[in-house]
């Protein structure tokens, strides 16, 4: 009895690997993508402080203070409270590792903000203002834009557009044609920023050449398509 339900097993996981082929065969699969670029109208970058001293009080007094010069200075030139965010905040021991064993000869304070620029052509006095109220840490300046969601929803109709023409093609080319979708699946979306940036400069003597560049939102997708 066990050998003839083994049998009916095997028969059955057959006809189903069959069907499964038959319709493998019955199929095509196409992806598509699509890539919509548009001219940034936002930035950001990073701004901080690092100072050290051999005692923690005053390493955090001399940081608050520059901090403090750089958010007023900042402010003063147009950028919004909520456009600016700590994104990092640290203290450590400095250490003297001339003697036997290491020792703590001071601490060393930093602290970083996020700015959001809306004005792009603001960017370079900000740069520089911040530089010239204490600012040693200046870093990560990206562009984006602020129609990258309609710019994808785009991308996703061209992407799927391209896979079912790809599906069509790949259906002549076996001498067969594309018939109904069967189904369309997203690939997920890739935004790619280029940026050019020139190397920043402390010396605040002039405005800091900066290039905005493009800002590239892709999208892609796969189609499966019934063959005819």
């Amino acid at each position: 009895m066990k050998k003839i339900i083994s049998l009916l097993i095997i028969v059955a996981l057959c006809i189903l690997s069959a069907s499964a082929l038959a319709a493998d065969a019955n199929t095509v699969t196409a992806i598509g993508s699509a890539t919509i670029t548009l001219i940034p109208d936002m930035a950001s970058f990073s701004v901080g402080v690092t100072t050290q001293d051999a005692l923690i009080t005053t390493a955090q007094s001399a940081n608050n203070t520059a901090m403090q010069a750089i958010i007023d200075v900042l402010s003063t030139l147009g950028v919004a409270q909520e456009d600016m965010q700590t994104e990092w905040y640290s203290v450590y021991p400095v250490y003297d590792y001339e003697g036997t064993y290491p020792a703590v000869s001071g601490y060393e304070v930093s602290n970083t903000i996020v700015v959001t620029v809306r004005d792009l052509d603001q960017i370079p006095y900000l740069l520089d203002a911040a530089v010239e109220a204490g600012a040693n840490n200046v870093y990560s300046l990206s562009f984006e834009s602020s129609q990258q969601l309609s710019a994808y929803e785009q991308a996703l109709k061209a992407a799927s557009q391209d896979a079912l023409r790809k599906a069509a093609l790949m259906a002549q080319a076996i001498g067969r044609e594309a018939g109904d979708p069967l189904s369309l699946t997203e690939n997920g979306n890739t935004t790619i920023y280029y940026s050019e940036t020139s190397a920043y400069s402390l010396d605040s003597s002039y405005a800091t050449p900066i290039q905005n560049g493009t800002v590239s939102v892709t999208a892609e997708v796969a189609a499966v398509v019934e063959l005819k």
